[in-house]
């Protein structure tokens, strides 16, 4: 037993030494892209948002101000005319005026209590959602919060949690996709074979090793971005609230038929906890696709072939509102498994019963379907 630990601890390692021989610049080259270009991206966005918007309520301003001069000088219907349109500006300035001041929390959840009971029962889902978190941060110290200004928490969840992560998806495709294929066309299969007959311990040392720099590669640029997010943007509060878990169905009366949320059926996660889930739940998914990339390097034998249809693979989640049923089955549509938990991708598809059992489900049928295939596949692979 301690030899067959032995015989695949060594060529885990030796997994581990070659990955980062052949892919380590490719890594370091992709953490500081990811982690400091995606930082330094965010501030300049922000940086030319509070100018757009310092700009806009400038000229909101001029125009109200020009209103009210037009309307000293009007007379008759023409004042009329133009009353109306100072009340439509001075809204219209408010409105702005409160996009950059922070809210507060109280007012608002007094607001919506009021406004609750004017809404009918089956439409009170969205609203019951929006008092639950204002009361959760109510209770937990946030009084007065701005949802537009970026933090280091806030920044986590968003990398780990939207659309960026697909980079992570291709260089998970990278890793995993030559990791057999290379041994096949530079010949070095026969070689492997002669120190460790066994092809289920090679196969399984280099997806065990394929994993290990990818989720260490996803822990540290999430770190990462959290040090240069407190750098840039501050920390932040660890406590504002996320609402996962929806009930969520098809509005009555609505054609063509719209979700809605239904009903109070949903659970509150604080930002902290919901940057720890959006990490597990990526690693989770992108070990899924690691997995199968390296079952397409054994199938295909071809780190070109294997790398094309990976990435084509990874590039078609972002069709998922296209794909029909093919969205439900397709890995890379719940590669964020994050979007399924909150509901996003449910009202992204127009499937309202997509949720993060389902993700779950689905890709852990990958999983198993892409190591049972390699385990099996390996057997057959020869000099």
């Amino acid at each position: 037993m301690s030899d067959r630990k032995g015989l695949f601890a060594a060529l885990y390692r030796n997994e581990v030494e070659k990955l980062l021989a052949h892919r380590g610049r490719m890594l370091l080259v992709a953490f500081l892209v990811i982690v400091v270009g995606g930082s330094l991206l965010m501030l300049h966005g922000q940086a030319s948002q509070r100018h757009m918007m310092a700009v806009n309520l400038r000229s909101a301003e001029r125009q109200v101000r020009a209103d009210r001069q037009q309307l000293k000088m009007a007379t008759g219907r023409a004042k009329s005319a133009v009353e109306q349109q100072l009340t439509s500006d001075e809204k219209t300035l408010q409105e702005m005026k409160q996009q950059v001041q922070p809210t507060n929390e109280v007012v608002q959840l007094k607001q919506l209590k009021a406004g609750l009971k004017s809404i009918p029962v089956a439409d009170r889902g969205s609203t019951l959602e929006q008092i639950a978190t204002t009361q959760y941060m109510v209770g937990h110290g946030l009084t007065r919060y701005n949802p537009r200004t970026e933090t280091a928490f806030r920044l986590d969840g968003q990398v780990l949690g939207g659309i960026t992560l697909l980079v992570f998806a291709l260089l998970a495709v990278g890793i995993g996709g030559d990791r057999v294929s290379q041994e096949l066309e530079g010949g070095t299969w026969g070689v492997l074979l002669l120190h460790a007959p066994a092809r289920r311990k090679i196969y399984l040392a280099k997806l065990s090793a394929s994993l290990s720099i990818l989720w260490g590669f996803i822990v540290s640029s999430a770190l990462g971005f959290f040090v240069l997010g407190s750098l840039f943007f501050g920390i932040g509060s660890p406590m504002v609230p996320h609402v996962v878990g929806l009930h969520l169905g098809f509005q009555p009366g609505t054609v063509p038929p719209q979700l809605t949320v239904l009903g109070s059926k949903f659970h509150i996660l604080p930002q902290w906890q919901y940057d720890l889930a959006a990490l597990g739940l990526a690693m989770l998914a992108l070990g899924v696709l690691t997995s199968i990339a390296v079952g397409l390097s054994m199938a295909f034998g071809s780190t070109i072939f294997a790398f094309i249809v990976g990435a084509v693979l990874v590039i078609s989640g972002l069709f998922a509102e296209h794909a029909g049923a093919w969205a439900v089955i397709d890995p890379t549509t719940h590669l964020v498994l994050m979007e399924d938990w909150t509901g996003a991708l449910a009202f992204q598809t127009g499937i309202p019963w997509l949720s993060l059992g389902t993700g779950l489900a689905v890709v852990g049928a990958w999983a198993l379907a892409s190591v049972a295939f390699g385990i099996l596949w390996s057997r057959r692979l020869d000099v």
